[in-house]
């Protein structure tokens, strides 16, 4: 605890000199369970340039030492091995880092340096910590996925914390055990933590879930992809109101009639319907066609053919219409 007669000493100091000042922001907001910084620079008289110097910061609300630069064991419990400057306080910066922040930090922080036993000064005004819930998620970014060929995705998560680094996992189906590479790279004061997974996806991986974890000590948040697996066209099926899937289909001479082609595709097929070499009906970026018949004849018997095609394959598949008289 700081005594009053040590502030009434600070106070005076800085009335007389002039030159104590402090550039530290008014409030700072950090996430539960990443960190939280304080930045701080500061100056003081330049007659104690040379002079060695012990730089602290102080929770004002609780009156306890968050961090002390010359004798950590006064450090209150709840701060010991969590703090620490992110700069050099020879070189006036008193910025204070608190690492795997929590609820119980939110508060009042400011600092004090003392010069010898001679000098020191309490700088204000104080900051404010608030302390929110961790929102962050790691982002996974697309990629063109194709059954039966292996593809890597990639999942980064950014963050300004340089104490506790994050995990980064994958959890993937249960027949695709996880095989990542992961790395960190810098850019200014961003830390870009990268897991890249790589895997072969098929079919029956159509629909289900990616996900990406980022874990720290105390909190953890995911983000999931949907795995949408391009395939070829397959499981083509034609069908009459009266037969199903059937390769051949009866009609009365005179009746009109609706055959079905269906395929099953990722992306989508484009359908075609021919008859003797000829296109009759044909729709793009859909998986089923119909073809209508009005008053058959039997000119109109013979055998039909459904295409579907997509850029990863075609399938096909005929049908015989034989056209009946009364």
């Amino acid at each position: 605890m700081i005594g009053k007669a040590c502030f009434l000493l600070s106070l005076l100091q800085a009335v007389v000199s002039g030159q104590w000042s402090a550039d530290n922001p008014g409030a700072v907001t950090a996430q539960n369970g990443l960190c939280a910084r304080i930045p701080c620079h500061y100056k003081y008289p330049s007659y104690l340039n040379n002079e060695p110097r012990t730089g602290s910061w102080y929770n004002s609300d609780t009156q306890s030492v968050a961090f002390h630069s010359r004798n950590p064991s006064v450090i209150s419990r709840k701060f010991q091995r969590r703090t620490r400057l992110s700069g050099v306080l020879r070189h006036n910066d008193c910025s204070l880092v608190i690492d795997n922040v929590i609820q119980q930090d939110t508060g009042s922080y400011f600092f004090r340096v003392d010069f010898g036993n001679r000098n020191g000064y309490n700088y204000h005004p104080v900051t404010q910590l608030r302390v929110t819930d961790f929102t962050d998620k790691p982002t996974i970014f697309p990629a063109e996925m194709v059954a039966g060929q292996p593809v890597n995705v990639t999942c980064s998560f950014n963050t300004t914390c340089d104490g506790t680094a994050p995990t980064l996992t994958w959890v993937t189906p249960a027949d695709e055990p996880p095989s990542a590479s992961r790395s960190v790279t810098q850019w200014g004061d961003t830390l870009t933590y990268t897991s890249v997974l790589s895997l072969t996806p098929a079919l029956k991986h159509h629909g289900q879930n990616l996900t990406c974890r980022v874990t720290y000590p105390t909190v953890s948040s995911e983000q999931i992809l949907t795995m949408a697996v391009q395939y070829a066209p397959q499981n083509l099926s034609i069908t009459f109101p009266d037969n199903v899937n059937s390769s051949r289909v009866i009609i009365k001479a005179g009746n009109s009639a609706a055959i079905l082609c269906s395929v099953q595709s990722f992306p989508t097929s484009n359908l075609t319907w021919r008859h003797l070499g000829v296109t009759l009906n044909t729709t793009r970026s859909s998986n089923e066609l119909w073809m209508e018949f009005t008053q058959l004849t039997r000119q109109d018997a013979g055998v039909y053919q459904c295409v579907a095609e997509n850029e990863h394959g075609t399938a096909e598949k005929d049908v015989t219409v034989t056209v009946e008289c009364e």
